[in-house]
């Protein structure tokens, strides 16, 4: 049986500015410790054909000096930025947790019933990174990829891709620190299915 090869290795941004704010669509800039983090983290690589990120900055300037290093496309898209977290979104932790104390307590026990924030629904939010997804990989099969987005993307994928419930409410418990990184090989099969399998390399974290 012949198979085709779709390999996608996804980042998470290192450390931004704005550190203990819940950052969401906030646009905060990557900091100079955040580069590095990155490039620690795939610098393993052996190749990458085509670079896709989150248009915040804070994923979108490490991947475009990656693009221009392998001199490989690179596309930048809206459908893999962080969860819009309306009016939270770019606030202190601290200072969410004191305003909004109960508001919080029942969203992070079961973000998927309300948004108390206003802004994006994880419902929505679920469906905007599938789709993401369905597209990556029909837009860019065969290929080596280099994904770079955010922590919460990465957990809904993980949904996603081990078929979790979608009212799945512990995805938080996975700890994905700043340059976490997996990756995701799926094989396609002469019957046109699709068979992923996620891996995470071994690499030092900071």
């Amino acid at each position: 049986m012949t198979t085709q090869q779709t390999r996608i290795d996804i980042l998470r941004h290192g450390l931004p500015e704005g550190d203990g704010c819940l950052r969401g669509h906030t646009d905060f800039p990557i900091t100079s410790t955040g580069l590095i983090q990155m490039a620690t983290a795939i610098a393993d690589l052996d190749s990458v054909d085509v670079v896709v990120t989150s248009s915040l900055q804070r994923c979108s300037d490490f991947a475009q000096q990656t693009a221009n290093q392998h001199s490989v496309p690179l596309h930048q898209l809206d459908c893999w930025k962080e969860m819009d977290f309306g009016n939270w979104d770019g606030q202190l932790q601290k200072t969410l947790w004191q305003d909004h104390h109960e508001a919080l307590t029942r969203y992070w026990q079961n973000p998927w019933l309300e948004t108390p924030h206003g802004g994006e629904a994880l419902v929505d939010f679920d469906k905007r990174i599938h789709q993401a997804w369905l597209d990556l990989v029909e837009q860019h099969k065969g290929k080596k990829i280099l994904l770079v987005s955010h922590s919460g993307v990465m957990r809904q994928l993980m949904r996603i891709l081990l078929e979790m419930p979608e009212n799945a409410s512990y995805l938080h418990r996975i700890q994905l620190p700043y340059a976490a990184r997996y990756r995701v090989t799926i094989f396609h099969d002469e019957q046109g299915n699709d068979w992923p399998q996620i891996q995470w390399p071994t690499q030092q974290q900071f």
